[in-house]
């Protein structure tokens, strides 16, 4: 009987005991109630170029503007954000040079959600330039144009870039890619202008546009003709088939302008009617009136031209001068 007393008291004391403990405390981040628990979840991935072999685009921003949330991605273009809120979320990704991107994406409690992007390299302009040409003959007379060109790079390749054309004023003139000067060009001549008049350029901005295959569209600065030069020199000797030397001295009247320039020397052998350029030679002094040919010519018929060249790559050429070598 004694012993069934003090089983009985005891039973009661631990009942008791077990009534006032504290509840334990709860450590699973899953758990609404437990205290480490949050309702947000991760966001990882990487950005990479728009064509292959992809590589990572690293310093890109990756944000989420709703949650004040951003990181910019690694070398490898790896980004991870972290205690992202669940939902859906938008996210935004920019990078100087290439077209921005935007996902709507599901975050899920405790859980990272991956994401691959591939961003759109915008096309690069740089060096443009239009140069001016007057190159006079003696039939049909004087031509003028103007050579406009530019470099375009575009970092998803040469084969993304879909056109290139230069506007001036309202009108559009399309440039082709030049493999000699491995840029983009076009020559505008006077007959297709407006006027019928190289001095219809003058004054008037120049701006190169170029699109990508995913219609990613970029504008230069505009940029201006520089000069027109009129003035040229004149060939004096050898002139009218003058018979020269197998070395000639090729005599000129210099040009009435007042602006830095250079000469250009042209010589042109003719045989049964075909022209074939045998010499020229850049750069010469502006304070020189004549040069000699550096090397010996074979007998034949020739002409020579000079052309006046500005600091901007403006030209005036000279009529033909021809000249022969017994």
């Amino acid at each position: 009987m004694t012993f069934l007393k003090s089983f009985l008291v005891l039973l009661v004391m631990t009942f008791s005991m077990d009534r006032c403990a504290p509840d334990a405390p709860h450590q699973n981040s899953l758990d609404p109630s437990s205290p480490g628990y949050s309702a947000t979840g991760a966001l990882s991935g990487r950005v990479l170029t728009l064509t292959a072999p992809y590589s990572g685009i690293p310093n890109a921003l990756i944000s989420i503007p709703r949650n004040l949330l951003a990181v910019f991605t690694a070398p490898d273009g790896s980004f991870l954000i972290p205690n992202v809120p669940s939902g859906t979320i938008t996210v935004v990704i920019t990078r100087s040079g290439y077209l921005p991107d935007t996902l709507h994406v599901q975050i899920s409690i405790g859980k990272t959600q991956n994401i691959e992007v591939h961003l759109d390299a915008v096309p690069v302009i740089s060096q443009e330039q239009v140069v001016t040409q007057k190159i006079d003959q003696w039939w049909p007379g004087a031509v003028y144009n103007a050579t406009v060109s530019a470099t375009i790079v575009d970092a998803d390749g040469s084969a993304d870039i879909d056109s290139v054309n230069v506007l001036v004023d309202t009108v559009n003139f399309p440039m082709a890619y030049s493999f000699n000067s491995r840029n983009f060009q076009v020559t505008i001549y006077s007959d297709s202008l407006p006027q019928h008049d190289l001095q219809w350029l003058v004054g008037r901005s120049f701006v190169v546009r170029a699109r990508d295959r995913e219609g990613a569209v970029t504008m230069s600065n505009p940029f201006y003709v520089t000069r027109i030069i009129e003035s040229e020199a004149t060939p004096f000797y050898p002139v009218g088939l003058d018979t020269a030397r197998a070395s000639p001295v090729f005599e000129w009247n210099p040009p009435q302008v007042t602006f830095n320039y250079s000469y250009t020397i042209q010589v042109v052998r003719i045989d049964a009617g075909n022209q074939t350029v045998v010499w020229t030679e850049p750069g010469i002094n502006s304070t020189l009136v004549s040069y000699t040919y550096p090397g010996v010519l074979s007998s034949g018929t020739y002409f020579w031209t000079i052309a006046v060249v500005d600091d901007y790559g403006n030209s005036s050429r000279s009529k033909e001068a021809a000249f022969s070598v017994k």
